[in-house]
């Protein structure tokens, strides 16, 4: 039985690939989403979303040589789905937003194979960590090799009931376009909040002497339990450089306190443009 495993992101994939090569005779595919879309906009009047998902990472990302095509690896797989290729799906996801997000993104656009899309969720789970301790892992990259082994264990079949009442939940979440954050409020339930939403917490670990920029990021993840990535962190505190609320110096910030501060880190800007 032909068999394709999803999951979210690279590391998690890694988790997964190691646990799989200790199984002999394992031929099962593995299909990554690269994309997280618990942040960005879900939705444009001009843009396919793979366009518009493109053009917020390349934005976030500064690169231009990048393309999201989830959404397109989705769409291949549903037709191997419809011609037989495959023969189920399995997702596996952890309690945090990504993961939910990408389970309501899995419903909508694989409806139609209903009852060959599997989960396997160790969401409030314990499981065993390297030193021998029960731990509650936060996502599926924490999960030891072994213990992926042991989560295969809760694969099930995504019920008829929870594909009728959890299947609209991706139309309600693209629908929303004021918020382009989305955090859990609950199991499985997602609240959107403003593109800043978390720039208050990157603020409070902001001095007024100069820290590394990947220390404050790496602590406001830790701290707060963001779950957004780093790159985004870094956007957002350059988003706040521009409101003068903090000065970015090559990898360092500090709080902004006066214009001088600021001529110096961006020699670019014009004294009016710094007292606007």
């Amino acid at each position: 039985m032909r068999t394709v495993h999803i999951v979210v992101g690279d590391e998690a994939a890694n988790s997964l690939q190691t646990a799989f090569n200790t199984i002999e005779n394992f031929n099962d595919e593995l299909l990554i989403i690269k994309d997280i879309f618990n942040i960005g906009p879900l939705k444009s009047e001009t843009l396919t979303f793979s366009q518009l998902r493109t053009k917020f990472w390349q934005e976030i990302l500064k690169v231009d040589k990048i393309a999201i095509k989830d959404l397109e690896e989705l769409m291949n797989l549903s037709s191997r789905l419809s011609n037989s290729e495959v023969d189920k799906v399995c997702y596996w996801m952890a309690g945090i937003p990504s993961d939910t997000c990408a389970y309501y993104w899995l419903l909508h656009f694989l409806k139609k194979h209903m009852g060959r899309l599997h989960v396997i969720n160790i969401n409030g789970l314990p499981f065993i960590g390297p030193e021998g301790r029960l731990f509650y892992p936060e996502s599926i990259s924490q999960l030891p090799e072994k213990q992926v082994i042991k989560a295969m264990k809760l694969l099930r079949v995504v019920s008829p009931s929870e594909w009728e009442t959890e299947a609209e939940q991706w139309k309600k979440l693209i629908s929303d376009t004021e918020h382009e954050i989305r955090i859990l409020s609950g199991v499985k339930q997602l609240t959107g909040k403003p593109i800043n939403h978390y720039d208050t917490c990157l603020l409070s670990l902001v001095t007024k002497n100069n820290q590394k920029i990947h220390k404050i990021v790496f602590n406001a993840i830790e701290k707060y339990k963001i779950h957004t990535g780093h790159s985004f962190l870094i956007w957002r505190l350059e988003q706040m450089q521009a409101s003068e609320l903090i000065i970015i110096n090559k990898d360092n910030v500090k709080l902004f306190t006066n214009k001088n501060e600021a001529s110096e880190a961006n020699p670019d800007l014009s004294d009016s443009e710094i007292e606007k």
